[in-house]
């Protein structure tokens, strides 16, 4: 990206306008890096990377690669981290067979690691609904949990009890909306309405997580950079540039669905 202004254009701008141009900046850095950490999440499609070596999502089931096995529990070729929902709407089954299917692997279990879910608002929307015993939507499964409101949420009245603690406001920046069982909820406008995602997180930088994030190793090369342009006159100019790589790590640290009745796994697109 580039910024370039005239100097007529410098001496009457005032500061606001100025800064303007630098969040919009910052802002379009800021999608481009969940943009792409969310596609490398979301989409199970395998690349090659410049050293010709196969990079893969999670596990698809279709790249005859199997899950190494995990306290006794042996998988199979056809091991599939990208599902359906099997409906029209996401229910209390979806999170606890995603829970299943990423604490099997030997992730989400251990101290200092959380579960959460990334889901859009509108998923949100209905898992904050679930009630234990409950039919999660009609018709459908019955809810093993409740739903707990986090630190955060709004002050709410309750005639029964809260027994242990719930989840935290925020982790990492994340406002968190509450819980259901050990998986903490986390809605974005970055996910695609339609999807979501269980993934164990062990905190920034882990290298248990399930996406690795790799900058050059020289500091100056790092983040967002900001490179002088020829300028000073008739403009002065700038430009900006970030640098990054993603892999997934752990294939098995992750499980996504997309929400529909029937058919197969279909990625979305995410802008960037």
């Amino acid at each position: 990206m580039a910024i370039r202004s005239t100097w007529k254009f410098l001496r009457d701008a005032t500061a606001e306008q100025v800064q303007a141009t630098i969040n919009f900046a910052l802002e379009t850095n800021n999608k481009l890096v969940n943009g792409k950490i969310l596609t490398r999440l979301f989409d199970p499609t395998e690349h090659e990377n410049g050293f010709g070596n196969r990079v893969f999502g999670l596990w698809t089931g279709a790249d005859s690669m199997v899950p190494p096995s995990h306290l006794g529990k042996e998988f199979l070729a056809s091991h599939n981290h990208y599902l359906i929902s099997g409906a029209a709407q996401v229910d209390s089954a979806d999170l606890e067979d995603g829970i299943k299917h990423v604490t099997e692997h030997g992730y989400g279990v251990s101290v200092g690691s959380q579960l959460i879910c990334l889901c859009n608002p509108l998923e949100a929307e209905f898992i904050a609904s679930f009630r234990a015993g409950v039919e999660s939507r009609t018709g459908g499964p019955e809810a093993r949990y409740d739903f707990i409101p986090s630190a955060g949420a709004p002050a709410y009245l309750t005639s029964n009890e809260i027994v242990g603690q719930i989840a935290l406001a925020d982790l990492n920046g994340l406002k968190v909306s509450g819980s259901y069982g050990p998986l903490w909820i986390i809605p974005s406008y970055y996910i695609p309405a339609g999807y979501l995602a269980i993934v164990a997180t062990a905190g920034p930088n882990h290298p248990k997580n399930v996406i690795s994030f790799r900058e050059h190793v020289t500091p100056a090369y790092q983040g967002l950079r900001i490179i002088p342009g020829v300028g000073p006159y008739p403009l002065q100019d700038s430009f900006l540039s970030r640098s990054f790589g993603l892999g997934v790590r752990h294939r098995g640290a992750a499980l996504v669905y997309q929400i529909k009745a029937s058919g197969s796994y279909e990625a979305p697109e995410i802008p960037v």
